[in-house]
């Protein structure tokens, strides 16, 4: 079985970063995935209020099935949503923000485990706190 991670933020379809709260509002036609690109599937959850984009296999780019961290989530993750799975039988993943180093282009950054300038999160390692 495939496990995404759920996503709360996107692009719409003017291509502005928007949260899942602000969609609910105020939809758009078509998000797309803010680090790889890839078509999103917007779930307004109107009885929960607690919106939220999926990726799906079928939209993702060749960058978001390689490196994406929301179609990709760290083999830590995926081992606790199995387990978690047993008590709570809709439960996805978590996408962990830190502060990350990418040795391809020595940048440092904070939030998911993918760098802008190379995109892909494959050379990024998590900066210990000094």
């Amino acid at each position: 079985m495939t496990i995404y991670a759920k996503s709360f933020i996107a692009l719409d379809g003017n291509q502005r970063l928007t949260g899942a709260v602000t969609a609910q509002l105020h939809p758009y036609d078509r998000y797309t995935c803010h680090l790889c690109g890839s078509a999103l599937v917007f779930h307004p959850e109107w009885g929960t209020n607690l919106p939220w984009f999926e990726h799906t296999w079928e939209d993702l780019t060749e960058n978001g099935r390689h490196h994406c961290p929301y179609v990709r989530p760290e083999p830590k993750e995926v081992r606790r949503i199995s387990m978690l799975r047993r008590y709570v039988p809709d439960v996805l993943p978590v996408v962990r923000k830190a502060d990350w180093h990418c040795s391809e282009c020595d940048s440092d950054y904070h939030g998911e485990r993918y760098c802008m300038s190379c995109r892909t999160g494959d050379n990024c390692t998590e900066r210990c706190a000094e």
